[in-house]
């Protein structure tokens, strides 16, 4: 139902909220899910708890870590904690690509080839990764390299298996989202995970603010006290838009389809 306000000869409609953000919890879709990180600790702060609950589910989870992080510590010892913290999470198999670290800008090209590899041997259902509007450039670099890799599947009709979906998920800038999982189930598996981050809680208290953002997301669930955030995409959608309407949509109040149940 829309409200409406007369401003001269103009007549603003304003959507319901309900229309704009999820009021009940959802579930990410697939039995396969494909989880792109672009630095290690990524895949724990921002949808840790999803993926905790995940593995419980019996979902195959592969993480494929873009960089060594080096940016922000020493690769072997931010790679040793990714392993700590991806089985913290009861994840099994975790990869690193070993990108240099706030460089993927300038490695698009062998970048979305890397990434045509993952998505043509795992053959995921659902891709996630950080939205085109992060703050954050090797996270928006890793979500245009999926774009085109997904293009590339599209135009040269690789469609064995095609990924059903891309959900991006939220790090440096909070998106617009059409999924919220209640993620209390899995928050203490993501505080094991997050605690195995030491060299990067030294840095910045990304604890706090992922539990902070947390409790924001959980503003519309009844009876939730944590929720973690994603955006839900077909993935021939996210093939076929431009670049800028995947920017615009990650962060615009835009109704969005409601993701499957």
């Amino acid at each position: 139902m829309l409200g409406c306000t007369l401003f001269g000869d103009a007549i603003v409609r304003f959507v319901e909220e309900h229309h704009l953000l999820p009021y009940l919890p959802a579930f990410p879709p697939g039995r396969r899910w494909l989880v792109l990180a672009p630095h290690p600790d990524d895949e724990t702060f921002g949808l840790g708890a999803t993926l905790a609950q995940a593995a419980e589910r019996g979902v195959a989870v592969r993480v494929v870590v873009l960089t060594g992080g080096e940016a922000q510590g020493e690769s072997k010892r931010r790679k040793a904690e990714a392993r700590a913290a991806t089985k913290a999470l009861s994840i099994t198999e975790v990869a690193f690509l070993d990108f240099e670290d706030r460089k993927l800008p300038q490695s698009l090209g062998r970048l979305t080839q890397a990434l045509r590899e993952e998505l043509l041997s795992f053959q995921p259902e659902v891709v996630f990764s950080p939205h085109a509007a992060d703050l954050h450039p090797d996270h928006r670099a890793c979500a245009r390299a999926l774009q085109l890799a997904l293009r590339w599947k599209l135009i040269c009709g690789v469609r064995s298996r095609w990924p059903a979906w891309v959900a991006f998920y939220e790090i440096g800038i909070p998106l617009w989202p059409n999924l919220l999982v209640r993620a209390d189930d899995g928050w203490e598996a993501k505080e094991r995970a997050s605690a195995c981050y030491a060299s990067q809680l030294a840095v910045r208290p990304y604890r706090r603010v992922m539990a902070g953002l947390a409790a924001f997301r959980a503003l519309t669930l009844n009876g939730a006290q944590n929720a973690e955030a994603f955006q839900l995409h077909r993935a021939q959608r996210v093939a076929t838009r431009s670049w800028r309407w995947l920017v615009r949509h990650a962060i615009h109040p835009t109704p969005l389809p409601a993701p499957p149940r």
